[in-house]
């Protein structure tokens, strides 16, 4: 091919030695290339000269690649360029991120040559095909669609299906086919039933279910997917299928028809937008925003992060503290689209990192260069917690309601930890949202053994209910749910808590403020004056507050609290150090439920093996048993980690009179006590507990044995082997 034909290629890579070698790899191939150090210098480039393809490192100095890849999505001029991402960033998250961003694909240093000029050549095909489709004026004419799509039939079909009163025809006829969905709310029916009726009336295939590994990248451009709202999926014949929940666009069906060619055969599937959204809007949503015009407000920020502490305003938005406070209120926007449980904003030796902690994880959402901008940083978030601003010698504690500070209605209120460190001072913020729902105790992840006695425990009329184990265990999560299910009209209610989590409905609930001496102590010495039914105190934290609690329980009154202790049996050996008489610890306490989040396999990329003898004993698999385990892949779904959401593994201790006397003995050990309870009491330990869910396949044995320790001695249930 002529220079003057030969598509261009732009190279982006800030490894000066690597980019050299791609373009002299590329130039012997034909092309023309131009290549960017970072970038800015990339977008410096695209400004002088739209190239044909785009080849981008991830991680860059001054503006990375998802930067780069987000802005050219919000240029008309150049969202359809193909973007490859050519990293040597590996993990799920940056994958996701790539994808999310806009790239066509991803691949990872060190890319054989003939891999790479494979990608470059479907995509460069790609990207030709669809010229046409971009251009103002078209010099072939639409044509009809080739699946029957008219709107106005497909109307009369459905009323005819549902038998629409005719007063409710005349004025659902005046809806536009962009607005088909709405149909759901107007005739009470669900997306899935409406997906279903418009495949029948139009002939098409009904998918319920699309697979990450069946999406085919190359066919069409990603920004034209998202534009249009639909994937593309293989099949089982070699050819494509074009997944779309609206097909009343005979344009859109058109436009595939021309690009496809006559020769080329597809087909076209309906599924309901939900599907497609959960391949592309949530991801882009959930992994891309809190890239996307962050690296304009770092700009803003470095021209002004000589701002004094002084200058940064509460309230107003003056030119200096504006990009301060933007930034700061968009990572914790992201944070909670992203359903973050947790906000870490570290100084590092060159670098500010933001982390988000999700499903338990924590994974790097921003970099933010140079280090001196964690001082501005913590400024505003120290403003927005009321905390001192001029002492950075000392930790401090203190919360934010961000309804207060935010524009976009995120209802959320954070937990602020700030602490020194040698680079400077480390913000921790937990997200507490408010209008999160209480889940039912059966979406806890109970087994129905444990889901049992724990239902019937929670409804003694007095007596002492703990929750144990580490900070975000999912306890006060157990608890509200708890309280949600013992709740009626004639129960007197009342908690303590800091902070309250969760407003709940009918429940009296109250802060403690140390500030002013309301205490854990002195709140539960009043409740206790207050007639209750039902006590729940935050977390016992000491010796005072411990003593109250167990009085509480052994005076007719149902009490239910929290603890940080590694196991059920090892909880009451800590009441015990905390100075409570081993017989008030033996009568007072009715059940002892220690627990741990453990992330869940993503259902629809979740992948079979047969495991090795080592695994099928850590397992409790019997040898022969040919039971399947489950590990991780990653789809879109689930934002390439192979995992989507978390359960609950739990250990309950209920003490019988042998338990009780043991612990009357003052020479009782934990050890002890978690025999005696797996022998006499029956209890799954929850190292077993989570073995159920990885023998169900609902979790890894990775993923497990990474969070929980296997029991020093064999405390196997009866029934494993």
């Amino acid at each position: 091919m002529s220079e003057d034909t030969a598509p261009t290629i732009l190279c982006v890579d800030d490894d000066q030695a690597l980019l050299k070698t791609t373009q002299k790899m590329l130039l012997k191939q034909g092309y023309n290339v131009l290549t960017a150090g970072n970038g800015v210098q990339a977008l410096e480039v695209l400004s002088k000269k739209t190239p044909d393809l785009i080849l981008i490192d991830a991680i860059m100095p001054k503006m990375d690649g998802y930067e780069v890849c987000s802005q050219l999505q919000e240029n008309p001029e150049t969202a359809y360029i193909p973007v490859i991402f050519v990293t040597g960033q590996d993990s799920d998250q940056d994958k996701a991120r790539a994808f999310a961003a806009g790239a066509a694909d991803h691949l990872i240093k060190p890319v054989e040559k003939h891999a790479l000029l494979a990608k470059i050549g479907l995509h460069l095909r790609t990207n030709e095909r669809w010229r046409m489709l971009l251009q103002p004026e078209r010099t072939t004419p639409w044509e009809a669609p080739v699946v029957p799509s008219d709107f106005s039939r497909f109307m009369n079909f459905l009323f005819t299906k549902m038998s629409v009163p005719e007063h409710t025809r005349s004025r659902l006829t005046m809806m536009r086919p962009a607005e088909v969905y709405s149909l759901t709310v107007e005739l009470g029916i669900s997306e899935v039933q409406l997906a279903k009726f418009i495949a029948t009336f139009c002939g098409l295939s009904y998918i319920s279910d699309i697979k990450p590994e069946a999406l085919q990248l190359g066919v069409l451009p990603a920004t034209f997917c998202k534009t249009n709202h639909i994937v593309v999926i293989g099949t089982s014949t070699g050819g494509p299928a074009f997944v779309v929940s609206n097909p009343f666009s005979w344009e859109l069906l058109d436009a595939l028809r021309i690009a496809m060619g006559d020769k080329q055969k597809y087909q076209v599937m309906i599924t309901e937008p939900d599907n497609i959204d959960a391949l592309l809007v949530k991801r882009s949503a959930s992994v891309s925003r809190p890239s996307t015009s962050m690296f304009a407000l770092e700009q803003r920020l470095r021209e002004h992060h000589h701002v004094g502490l002084e200058d940064i305003n509460l309230h107003e938005r003056d030119e200096e503290s504006a990009p301060i406070i933007e930034l700061v209120n968009r990572i914790i926007t992201s944070a909670h689209e992203m359903g973050a449980s947790d906000i870490h904003i570290e100084p590092w030796e060159k670098e500010v990192i933001i982390r988000y902690r999700i499903d338990g994880h924590l994974r790097v959402a921003n970099r933010f260069r140079p280090r001196s901008l964690i001082g501005p940083l913590v400024a505003r978030i120290k403003i927005m917690s009321r905390l001192d601003i001029a002492e950075r010698r000392l930790p401090q504690d203190g919360r934010i309601v961000f309804r207060e500070y935010g524009r976009n209605h995120v209802d959320v209120d954070l937990r602020v930890s700030i602490v020194p460190t040698n680079y400077g001072e480390k913000v921790v913020m937990r997200l507490l949202d408010k209008k999160r729902s209480i889940l039912p105790l059966f979406n806890l992840g109970f087994s129905e053994r444990h889901l049992e006695i724990y239902k019937q425990k929670i409804t003694m009329p007095y007596g002492m209910i703990l929750h144990v184990g580490p900070t975000g265990s999912g306890k006060s999560m157990t608890l509200y749910a708890a309280l949600n299910e013992v709740k009626r009209p004639e129960l007197n209610i009342q908690t303590i808590e800091d902070p309250i989590e969760y407003t709940l409905p009918g429940i009296i609930q109250l802060q403690v403020n140390p500030d002013i001496g309301l205490t854990f102590q002195r709140a539960l010495r009043s409740y206790l004056r207050q007639d209750p039914d039902v006590i729940l105190v935050g977390e016992i934290r000491d010796r005072e507050t411990a003593h109250i609690a167990v009085e509480a329980a052994l005076t007719g009154h149902l009490l239910l609290s929290t603890l940080h202790t590694n196991d059920a049996p090892s909880t009451v050996i800590r009441l015990m150090e905390m100075g409570i008489e081993p017989f008030m610890v033996s009568s007072s306490i009715g059940l002892v439920c220690a627990q741990r989040l453990i992330r869940r396999l993503c259902p629809q990329c979740k992948e079979a093996y047969q495991p090795d003898a080592e695994e099928q004993l850590l397992v409790g698999i019997s040898e022969g048993d040919t039971s399947p385990l489950y590990r991780p892949v990653g789809c879109p779904s689930c934002d390439n980690i192979g995992y989507r959401g978390r359960i609950g593994i739990h250990e309950i201790l209920v003490p019988n009179d042998e338990v009780r006397y043991a612990i009357n003995n003052d020479t009782v050990t934990a050890e002890k006590l978690k025999r005696m309870a797996v022998e006499s009491c029956g209890m799954t330990t929850l190292y077993w507990d989570a073995m159920e869910k990885v023998r169900a396949g609902i979790c890894s044995l990775g993923d497990v044995l990474a969070t929980i320790r296997p029991d020093d001695f064999d405390t196997r249930p009866a029934g494993i082997q």
